[in-house]
């Protein structure tokens, strides 16, 4: 047999050894990959902050003094709820965080606004943005913004922290 022909086997198998070898340090694995995706069930909870007193909606709003107030963020594998004084995002569907820990999330925003003496019922189709910060001694926080599709900001950033049991919803908007 020709030197060449041996050869063949043996590079056929050290290159199929390589191959495994870079498989087992992808993504997921312990090696030197980005690691595995968040899933959104490492998220699940409550989530709060207290909106800046500065917080100046386009539109009035009929809480008044009281929009200052906290804000909380329901996370579920297949539903994300942020609820605010008189102002509520939902998202309806199944999400992961990418290997950063970045999501968006398409939803509808519903707000109760003042105009002139009355006070409507205004909705829009808005995405939230969801950055992951891993837990510490602090637990799971999480950056959220909201922008209309046009890409207008309407809120954030905001850093929530994540809370120990679920707290009561603040939103004077009560919708299932």
């Amino acid at each position: 047999m020709p030197l060449t022909t041996m050869k063949r086997p043996a590079e056929l198998l050290t290159s199929l050894w390589i191959a495994c070898l870079l498989v087992a340090c992808g993504p997921g694995t312990g090696g030197t990959g980005t690691g595995p995706n968040v899933g959104a069930s490492l998220a699940e909870g409550t989530y709060t902050a207290t909106l800046d007193p500065d917080f100046q909606p386009m539109q009035p709003l009929p809480c008044g003094d009281r929009c200052a107030g906290a804000m909380v963020l329901t996370v579920g594998e297949a539903r994300v709820e942020l609820s605010l004084p008189c102002q509520r995002f939902v998202h309806e569907g199944s999400w992961e965080f990418d290997a950063d820990g970045w999501v968006e999330l398409p939803g509808r925003w519903t707000t109760l606004a003042v105009r002139g003496d009355k006070t409507v019922l205004q909705e829009q189709s808005v995405l939230l943005t969801l950055v992951a910060n891993l837990p510490d001694g602090q637990g799971l926080r999480l950056q959220l913004s909201l922008r209309g599709l046009d890409g207008a900001p309407l809120l954030g950033p905001v850093l929530l922290t994540q809370q120990p049991q679920q707290a009561a919803a603040v939103s004077c908007l009560s919708f299932n």
